[in-house]
């Protein structure tokens, strides 16, 4: 299957600061060195933001071996922010990680996939956490972290529209027909339909 186009990262975070705004977590950002996202919790507890179109934790080592610092240490909790259809704008799916529970997870799943022998060449920094598929130590993390992910609901669809200007919003029709089209897709698939079967109507007189 064809994968969709990326969603913004920007509209990924802020659609996953809002449901956690929501959810009584709210987040205030937080002094950071580099272009790492760091936010605080009102306990003072700090939260490291992180984004991805797919449903994947992916955490960079800075060698090739499991005692190797990893990208998501630093903080007390990592935020991982996802469209809840890979690579689709709509809903998203939010987990408030612990950062310790995150770590000790990483090391212990990439240790099970390097005793496959896959072909690495001995350089492999990468190490993915699969939400998706079942039977392996890394995959099957959306049972796994069930515990994490933040109730509610919040949309990157939402987050488009703020801030605009009326200039903004006035029709576009490229624009237009993108959005009616990604539109079309998600209704037919919540309706369990062809993307045929549903036609959309505007009426720019309202």
């Amino acid at each position: 299957m064809a994968k969709g186009p990326k969603v913004d990262k920007e509209e990924l975070l802020q659609a996953g600061l809002r449901l956690m705004q929501k959810s009584g977590k709210p987040l205030k950002k937080a002094p950071s060195n580099g272009t790492a996202k760091i936010f605080s919790l009102p306990n003072g507890e700090t939260v490291r933001a992180r984004t991805c179109n797919d449903h994947i934790m992916i955490v960079i080592a800075d060698q090739p071996h499991l005692d190797a610092k990893l990208n998501i240490e630093g903080t007390d909790w990592v935020m991982l922010t996802m469209p809840e259809t890979p690579r689709t704008p709509g809903p998203v799916v939010v987990y408030l990680l612990p950062t310790e529970k995150l770590i000790s997870d990483a090391r212990q799943s990439h240790g099970a996939w390097l005793k496959t022998h896959p072909r690495t060449n001995g350089r492999n920094t990468t190490w993915n956490l699969w939400f998706e598929g079942e039977g392996h130590p890394w995959d099957g993390y959306a049972k796994k972290w069930e515990e994490y992910r933040i109730p509610g609901a919040a949309s990157t669809s939402d987050i488009k529209t703020e801030g605009l200007s009326d200039t903004e919003l006035k029709p576009n029709p490229s624009l237009l027909k993108d959005e009616i089209g990604l539109s079309r897709e998600r209704i037919a698939k919540l309706a369990g339909v062809s993307v045929e079967a549903v036609r959309v109507s505007i009426d720019f007189a309202s």
